[in-house]
């Protein structure tokens, strides 16, 4: 019986695409949209409790997010347009 290589392994913790397979691009979107999301939604208060909250900054929260969501849809396309089958690692 072989054992299992570490390079093979995928983290359990990553998110599932639409075709079933754990993807990392589809956990980062995930995650930078989740971020941005909340981040939006504390600079609409002044202030939490004895926390000031910084204005809303719409560069820093594109730089974050527009990578994140370039790796998503360049995956799928690149999937689609070439017809690269998942592979299960």
């Amino acid at each position: 019986m072989e054992k299992e290589s570490s390079v093979n392994k995928i983290p359990k913790w990553w998110m599932i695409n639409d075709k079933g397979k754990r993807s990392v691009s589809v956990t980062f979107a995930s995650i930078s949209f989740a971020v941005t999301t909340l981040v939006y939604l504390a600079a609409s208060f002044e202030k939490i409790g004895s926390i000031t909250m910084r204005p809303f900054d719409v560069g820093a929260c594109m730089a974050y997010f527009i990578p994140a969501l370039s790796l998503y849809f360049g995956r799928r396309l690149t999937d689609t347009k070439y017809g690269v089958k998942d592979q299960q690692l």
